[in-house]
């Protein structure tokens, strides 16, 4: 085994006798380093086989206690290695450029060689209902990621509705949705696939990681009974007229699932089947750019989480819980739910 410390935690001097290893919650201090422990720290920044390292520290001139100090304060910053990830492919050059802060940021949050992250991430797939506005960011925002394929049922044209800045460019107009996202993508370095949902067999659509919703106000529970059946994953987002919430991931078989959230809404106020009924059949839409980009930008750190942790790599904690962002106040709160009494998810958790 070789031992190596993250290249991504940052070596600096806090003063000329005292270093910091580091910048964030897992930074380590280091003080009153001897000349030789700063050179080990610098030859752990290279990596040193673990049997090299009592001949390494002998010729550094340091102790066994020395050395066993050295390694103790600096344990959570090195590398892991993952033998079942191993580096037999390569990510595209072209790629590795523009997805570095991609590699930084998988690395640092699983303590390994980021690239091997993002190879894993090739062989995930995951569904996007919709590829609106914030279907369109997810897509775009899992692709710079890594994930390899990307599957949805939209079958609608881009209209002139989803045109904009931060939506599909002109020239894309009357384009089925799908065909102008893998437009979108084959115009930069990435490593994913689009795909239809309706010529998939049944086989291949079990195989689906994970899946995302996107409503406006309510969701007709057959959008995500599937994914329940199934015991796929899924993240449902909600535009409503003042907020945009982001639900926990649903595991099925193991949290609340959407069922449950409809059956405490209706606990809590006994017309809303009523008033959800009528919100189903509304044209109206709430996905301004504030509330896409950040309902976005948790969905993808919660598939990746999801992801990463399913491929075998570590993580310190995976969140389950959602968020809601109040677009008035821009006060972001906790979303969670407990399994309903009346719903069958609780017989199989």
């Amino acid at each position: 085994m070789v031992m190596r410390i993250n290249p991504n935690q940052q070596p600096l001097w806090r003063t000329p006798f005292q270093m910091q290893l580091g910048t964030g919650s897992n930074s380590v201090v280091l003080k009153e380093l001897s000349t030789a422990q700063e050179r080990l720290i610098a030859a752990l920044y290279n990596g040193i086989a673990d049997r090299q390292l009592p001949l390494i520290s002998t010729q550094l001139g340091l102790s066994s206690e020395q050395t066993t100090e050295v390694i103790s304060a600096v344990g959570d910053l090195l590398l892991i290695e993952n033998p079942g990830q191993q580096k037999d492919r390569k990510l595209d050059d072209s790629f590795v450029s523009s997805a570095f802060a991609e590699i930084i940021r998988a690395s640092l949050l699983h303590s390994t060689d980021g690239e091997l992250v993002l190879l894993s991430r090739g062989d995930r797939t995951v569904h996007i209902e919709e590829l609106s506005q914030a279907g369109l960011s997810v897509a775009l925002g899992l692709a710079s990621a890594g994930i390899g394929n990307l599957i949805s049922h939209d079958e609608n044209q881009v209209e002139k509705k989803d045109l904009g800045p931060t939506a599909f460019p002109s020239q894309l107009l009357g384009r089925p949705r799908l065909d102008a996202l893998r437009s979108l993508l084959a115009a930069s370095p990435n490593q994913a696939l689009v795909s239809t949902g309706k010529k998939l067999s049944d086989a291949k659509l079990q195989k689906i990681d994970c899946a995302v919703l996107i409503s406006h106000q309510v969701t007709e529970p057959k959008r995500y009974s599937c994914w329940v059946n199934r015991d796929i994953p899924h993240v449902l987002i909600t535009f409503e007229t003042d907020k945009v919430s982001v639900s926990p991931m649903i595991i099925p078989g193991q949290t609340a699932c959407l069922f449950c959230l409809e059956k405490m809404r209706t606990d809590n106020d006994e017309k809303w089947p009523v008033i959800a009924t009528q919100l189903i059949s509304s044209s109206k839409r709430f996905d301004d750019s504030a509330s896409s980009y950040f309902a976005a930008g948790v969905v993808i750190q919660k598939i990746l989480a999801r992801l990463d942790r399913v491929s075998g790599f570590e993580l310190a904690q995976e969140n389950l819980i959602g968020f809601n962002l109040e677009l008035k106040s821009g006060l972001v709160t906790q979303l969670t739910w407990p399994k309903h009494a009346d719903c069958g998810c609780q017989a199989a958790g």
